[in-house]
Order: structure tokens, then sequence, then C-alpha cells
């Protein structure tokens, strides 16, 4: 076949045609039997032999091909006669089974339409995603079980990403899990294949060390007629009872991207370290952003960053988790991806899609990302570390002129200081305790005792990290003018003068603290106020005020970008506590 334009062989828009089949072959090429889907193919021609529905010019090519069958399986392309007498252009796959007729050796055919294999592959791939994220939104974890292998997996979905559970030969599971008389039955069901089975029993499989209570509904799928796989979903009847990891929760996402907000990414960043299993870590921020702002508004900068966060979960799939940092900036972990040169791909691919997107515009600004990347465990035995050399990487593809990727290697970028990261340095702060929160904020209130303004910077720092606050920023003096700001800020606040416009009574409580969540309020009561703190992208912000009578002296303010958290009563406390002496010892500077 010489043609290089094949449209005649696709199928008319609207019509359907089996795409794919099998059948078995016998001696002068007919067919012996065949699945309901090559039946559906050939339809009224099925009494016609396999030479018969070639079409003339790939007869010869084909008898050749199967002449070659003894020495294995053996592939071609023909031109074959569907049901409507239409030639279709097909992808053949021949191999022996092992029957004789007579003196001809018998083969099984499977065929695949060329011109349909596109559009299914794209019809299946949006059903996959849908269903992943169907999965996604349930609490209950799933099963498969293989009567291949006696393998079982257990999962749960995330994110349209599959955290697995368990993972091991049945047999395996039988031997070293605590398990009950009922999981026997279970068993039971699995082996025999029962078409719908339900069942129930305690076993410490899925809970690790501890004993739970399961409900299971599952069914057995066939492959042309055989067993192939057992299905199901398995309901933890204590899940109520039992905590869940934060970035399981409906309140692990960012409001304006739909990703992992900044503790849920941390979080799950820590536990993949913990599994001591390789991942890439990386850093990601949108280039130049703050003159994206300035130049084609806030709105335009907050689809920005919708889009940039859409193509990145688009590109990365199940292959990892994305979180919003903080602005413009992200978190990957990237625990799907098998080398580097699927690294690259992945981001080589954001980048030209972030380009494109926005290529109208570039004659104007270029909408480009750079990124950071960190390998675990070969660059860092723990996140701390892991999360400091992503983010020196992201530094060197800024300092080498952005709209890149740079992959960490320290003899080419050099060991990382300590002190060269402090300014966002994380780790497993992010996510301590409330026992080692309460060590921290003792330990803070007694520098600042002690030491008084020198040492806002060290604690602001770190009441950002274990309180997992996006910005700090102290304004004092006669115009409360800004003395101290750590964080990543996007037109910070230069004054709160306009916080004397009102009474005191008006915006704190007695304590000299104000929660500010409802910016709708704040717009029609405030709207100085309220400007000022939508310029800077704040969606919630806590102030702690040092008050001398009806002035306030100084204010110390805890903001949330792009984000509306939900503060705990032990964090509430700690900002409070911390907050105030600041604000205290601040009132003293002019």
């Amino acid at each position: 076949m010489e043609k290089a334009n094949v449209t005649e062989y696709k199928t008319a828009p609207g019509s359907y045609i089996a795409y794919y089949g099998r059948a078995t072959i016998k001696n002068d090429f007919e067919f012996v039997n065949g699945d309901e889907a090559f039946y559906h193919f050939i339809g009224k021609n099925s009494g016609y032999s396999m030479l018969d529905l070639l079409h003339p010019e790939d007869k010869e090519d084909f008898q050749a091909v199967a002449a070659e069958l003894d020495k294995g399986r053996q592939c071609t392309i023909a031109r074959m006669k569907d049901a409507n007498d239409n030639y279709r252009l097909l992808y053949l796959e021949l191999e022996l089974n092992g029957r004789c007729y007579g003196d001809f050796k018998s083969f099984n055919l499977e065929f695949s339409c060329f011109m349909e294999l596109k559009d299914r592959y794209v019809k299946y791939l949006e059903l996959v995603k849908k269903y992943r994220e169907f999965m996604g939104l349930s609490e209950n974890m799933f099963f498969e079980y293989n009567y291949k292998t006696d393998e079982i997996n257990v999962y749960r979905y995330v994110n349209v990403k599959s955290i697995p559970v368990l993972k091991n030969k049945l047999s395996e599971v039988k031997k070293h899990v605590a398990v009950s008389g009922e999981f026997e039955i279970f068993c039971d069901f699995l082996k025999r294949g029962v078409d719908r089975f339900n069942a129930g029993f305690e076993a410490s499989l899925l809970v690790e060390g501890a004993q739970g209570r399961y409900q299971i509904r599952g069914c057995t799928l066939y492959d042309n007629g055989k067993r192939i796989m057992s299905v199901g979903i398995i309901t933890n009847i204590n899940a109520k009872c039992e905590k869940k990891s934060y970035y399981l929760t409906d309140n692990a996402f960012d409001p304006g991207t739909g990703l992992y907000n900044k503790r849920a990414i941390h979080e799950y960043a820590l536990e993949k370290t913990q599994e001591k299993k390789s991942f890439y870590l990386a850093m990601m921020d949108v280039d130049d952003f703050k003159k994206v702002n300035d130049s084609f508004g806030h709105m335009f900068g907050d689809e920005v960053l919708s889009k940039v966060s859409e193509i990145m979960r688009g590109v990365i799939d199940s292959r990892g988790m994305v979180g919003r940092f903080g602005g413009d900036e992200f978190m990957l972990v990237l625990d799907g991806v098998s080398n580097e040169e699927e690294l690259r791909r992945i981001f080589k691919t954001v980048s030209k899609n972030v380009q494109w997107e926005y290529q109208d515009i570039k004659d104007t600004m270029a909408i480009t990302t750079s990124c950071g990347v960190a390998k675990f465990p070969d660059d860092a035995s723990n996140f701390e570390d892991l999360f400091k050399k992503a983010d020196k990487a992201l530094y060197v593809a800024k300092e080498k002129g952005k709209n890149r990727y740079i992959i960490y290697d320290e003899v080419k970028h050099g060991v990382v200081e300590d002190a060269a990261i402090s300014e966002r340095s994380i780790g497993i702060k992010a996510v301590a305790s409330d026992d080692k929160k309460a060590e921290v904020m003792s330990d803070l209130v007694l520098m600042l005792n002690t030491e008084g303004t020198a040492v806002f910077d060290e604690v602001m720092e770190k009441l950002r990290s274990y309180l997992d606050v996006d910005g700090i920023a102290v304004y004092a003096g006669d115009d409360l003018h800004r003395v101290g700001i750590s964080g990543k800020y996007i037109n910070p606040i230069g004054s709160l003068a306009c916080i004397r416009e009102d009474s005191i009574e008006k915006q704190f409580d007695r304590r000299g603290v104000r929660v500010e969540k409802n910016f709708g309020k704040l717009a029609m009561q405030q709207p100085k106020m309220h400007q000022l703190y939508e310029l800077q992208e704040n969606k919630e912000f806590v102030q702690c005020a040092a008050l001398c009578g009806e002035e306030v002296r100084a204010v110390v303010s805890f903001d949330y970008f792009n984000r509306a958290p939900k503060i705990g009563a032990v964090d509430l406390g700690f900002i409070t506590i911390v907050g105030r002496l600041m604000a205290e010892i601040a009132s003293g500077l002019e």
C-alpha cells in the first residue's frame, strides 16, 4: 500500500465501528471463532475467509507474514472489509495457538483499527480522568485482586492520584496479618470468583497495627470468558474515629487554585520522606509575577495562577501532587516519575504550555516559569535539606535568566548553606505538634524579653514556619509605618495609619487582637484598609496591637495570602501571646 493519504479509511462522524477484536484462523484462512467485537466488525461477512476480506493488494503480504509464525508472534498492516463492505486499515497481530487442521497450523488474530484508536484512546483517557476524580471524592478505599498473580492491591484516590495502602500476595497477607475468621470468607469469595459479593471483617491489614472493622462490596471481571480480576470498595466502619492526615481532609485545598494548600503539601512531602522511597521535590514560580500584576491587574494575575495550576496538574496527573506554597510559588512532589528523562519532559511540557497559553501577549510581556528540583534520597535524606536544595536550584534558575528548570547538582551548584536559605526554611516545623510549638513559643518569648527588636527577624521566621503564616509585618511610629517584614509579599503595605480613623473598640478585642476573615464587611466598614490588604493579596489577617488608651502605638500583622485557613485555637493563642509582646516592644520605635 503506497498511498500516504488514508482519509478514506476514517469512519464517518457519528457512525460506530469496532476498533479492536480477536478471532481464530483455521485451514484455508477461514474464521473458526471470534469475540463479539470481531463479529460486529465483519457482520454478514463472517462466512468469508480472511483472504476473501483482505484488499487484493494486501493478500500476498499477509500470507508471507503468516508463513513466518514458527518464528514467533508476527505483526503487519492490511486493509480488510468491514460489515458494510468498506475497507478499513488494520494493525494485525498473529500468533500460533498450538492447534492443527491437517497440515495447517491454526493461529490467533488480533486486530486494531488504526483510524479509530486515537479517538477511542482520547475518549477512554477522559473517562479515566473523570472516574479518578469521582474516586477522589470518596472516603472509601478500593481493591483489586489479580487471579493470575494472587496479588491484592488496596489504595485510595486523592487528587486523581492513587495512594497505596496495601500491596501483597493474598497468601502472604493471610500469613502475616492479624485477621478474623470473617476474612477467610472474603478470601473464599475471591478464590471462587463469586460474581458479586459482600463481606465484613475485622483486621489490622489496612490500619498500621490497629484493628479495624471493614465492609467490602466486590465483583469479578471477565475477559473473553475468563476470570481476570476481582475489584471492589472497602469502607472503614471506624473511619469517623480515626485521625486523618490533614492532606486527606476537605480543608487541604487552596481556594484560588484548587491545589493543595501550603500545610497539606508540606505534610504530604514529609510523609513521603518517611516512606524512604525515591521521589523528586520541585519548587516552581511564575517569573516576574509582580510585573504581571502591575501591568495587567490582579484579576489577570489570578487567572495566570489558576491556568498555571491547571497546566501543572494536567501534565503531572497521577505522577505526583502539586500545592500552592504561597503567592505565585508552587511545591511539587513527584513520586510517580521513573527517571530524570521523564522529569525533564514534564517540566518542558509545563513550560511550553504556559508560554503558549499567553503567546498573544508576549510582545508586551512573556509569561514564563522557573523551577528547581532535588531528589530524595540522592540529594538529601530528610525533608528539610531536600527543600533547601530544591530552593537553591530555583535560585540558580532565576540567576541564569529565568524561564528554565534546574535539577540540583552539588558539584555544579555548590553546598547549600543554612544561612542562605533561612528566609524560606520550613521542614518538619511546618507540621509540628502543639507541644513542640509551645516549647518554641516559650523560647521566642524569652528571646524577645532579653534581646528585643534585635531578634525580630529570627522570631518572625520561626513564627511563620511553625504557625503556617505566609507573612508577618510590624508597623510602628506616629504614622504606623512598616518597621519589619518577613515573607514573600506582593505590594507590601507601607503604613497602617488608616487604622486610626476608627475607634479602637470597633477593631480590636480587649486583648488588642483582631481576626479579620470577612473582607466584604471590611470593604464596607474600612475601605482604605481593605484596599491595602487587597493589593497585598490577603484573604485573612490577624492583627496584634500595642494600645495606649485610645491610641494604637504599634501593630503586628499576621498575613495569609490567597487563602483563608482555619486558624486553630492553639495557634491563635500563640499568635496572640508573641504578637502582642512584639507590638509592645515595637511601640518604643520611632
